[in-house]
């Protein structure tokens, strides 16, 4: 039970670092809030799943879990339509100038 344990922490971790760095390196807005946004929600659902799992505290861990899955896409898409919404310039190298 502890390799199974120690593999899905690890891939937790895994999830949420590698998709948090891509998403510091993508030149588009939105790709960068995809990369994160899925990293972090995936991630973090499976880190508290797990410990929901090995941990006696089921049911605080599995509500958590729930609250991640369900607030994750939840903020993206506000994110995403308050760049819509105040016309953000994604497109360009560095979208978070100053120049609008």
């Amino acid at each position: 039970m502890e390799i199974i344990k120690g593999i899905l922490i690890g891939f937790s971790l895994f999830l949420i670092i590698v998709g948090t760095l891509a998403g510091t390196f993508m030149k588009n807005y939105y790709v960068r809030l995809h990369f994160i946004s899925v990293a972090d929600t995936v991630g973090g659902a499976t880190l508290l799943i797990t410990f929901g799992i090995f941990s006696s505290h089921h049911f605080a861990y599995l509500l958590l879990a729930a609250v991640v899955i369900l607030q994750g896409p939840a903020i993206t898409h506000l994110l995403a339509r308050g760049a819509i919404h105040d016309k953000i310039n994604v497109e360009e190298d560095r979208w978070h100038s100053h120049k609008r």
